[in-house]
């Protein structure tokens, strides 16, 4: 009774055993022929693996397996689609039968194959990370060619849209070259390509400045009056705050005057000022009057200013009349009939 006992425990622990194997391995002969020695002399194995990483958008059964079998069989085999892959970075699992129907249905296969799988089979699909700095370092890039020997900096910057990635060679393609605006606000879309494959396409944004010096008064001026060099100095500003029009050089404004009044610390701007007229009233002038061949020539007083072409009006010295003549040039009224 008792050796009965045992061996039903040993018949059972074998069964156990089997089971147990089987869970993790299965051996799979497809033939149309039931010869136990012609299954055995296959010239083609296949053997399948429980877990897969894979770098492409499909499976392969060559990325899942160890494959034996003579000549071109093995590179064909090794290019059957088995599934399509995960998301970078997921993972997707499929059971041993899917593989076998897929297999079963290359026609051109022979009959004596032998598949070693596990019941399930997962596949892991390999990723990249794109971090925001590497985004910067692109635009970085971009701007330092912008703005070649200059003062710049990036003083906001933001991404949106970031995921993770299938592995392989990584470009950035911005989908315009008109990434700022003219007052510095950086606003553009970068596609994501990865071996030549559009991935994705993040959307940019951020606020650059632009450092130059410009004039600056050290003293308030009035409206009219020319400013000198002794009350101005240079100061950096960010030049998408401030326009492009800041004066940069003295030389730009000597001798000319004020359009506004200015005070003390403000930035000078290119249309802060105007060419002075080349005659002021008051001013003694030369007065020309030309009739068919005769041309006469006295002198005047301006009674007002005048500047090249424009209409003023002069008084004659020697008969102290009112005419009305066109400038032509400094100190020089030519009379208008």
């Amino acid at each position: 009774m008792g050796a009965a006992k045992l061996n039903i425990k040993l018949i059972c622990f074998f069964i156990i055993g089997i089971m147990a194997f089987q869970s993790v391995w299965t051996v799979c002969l497809f033939a149309n022929n039931d010869n136990d020695e012609n299954l055995l002399n296959s010239d083609i194995r296949i053997t399948i693996k429980e877990t897969n990483l894979v770098k492409q958008s499909q499976v392969f059964l060559g990325d899942i397996s160890e494959i034996q079998a003579n000549g071109f069989l093995k590179e064909a085999l090794a290019k059957i689609v088995v599934s399509s892959s995960p998301k970078p970075d997921q993972i997707k699992s499929f059971d041993k039968k899917k593989i076998i129907s897929i297999i079963r249905g290359q026609r051109y296969l022979p009959d004596n194959i032998i598949m070693i799988s596990p019941r399930r089979i997962y596949v892991k699909r390999l990723g990249q990370v794109i971090s925001k700095q590497d985004v910067r370092q692109f635009v970085e890039q971009y701007l330092s060619q912008i703005f070649k020997n200059q003062d710049y900096q990036l003083k906001t910057f933001n991404v949106r849209g970031l995921e993770t990635y299938p592995q392989g060679k990584l470009q950035f393609c911005p989908d315009s070259d008109d990434m700022l605006d003219k007052h510095g606000k950086l606003s553009f879309y970068l596609d994501v390509v990865i071996d030549g494959n559009k991935e994705d396409r993040l959307s940019v944004s951020g606020l650059v400045a632009l450092y130059d010096n410009v004039l600056h008064t050290t003293r308030s001026y009035a409206k009219g009056e020319t400013i000198s060099k002794e009350t101005v100095c240079l100061k950096k500003e960010n030049v998408f705050e401030i326009g492009r029009t800041g004066i940069k050089t003295f030389e730009e404004i000597s001798h000319k005057i004020l359009n506004y009044s200015v005070r003390k610390g403000d930035i000078l701007k290119t249309n802060f000022f105007a060419d002075p007229p080349l005659i002021q009233k008051g001013d003694i002038i030369t007065l020309v009057a030309r009739n068919n061949n005769l041309e006469i020539i006295t002198s005047g007083i301006s009674k007002e200013d005048g500047f090249e072409n424009e209409l003023i009006k002069v008084e004659s010295l020697s008969s102290g009349k009112l005419v009305r003549g066109i400038v032509k040039g400094k100190s020089r009224v030519e009379v208008a009939y």
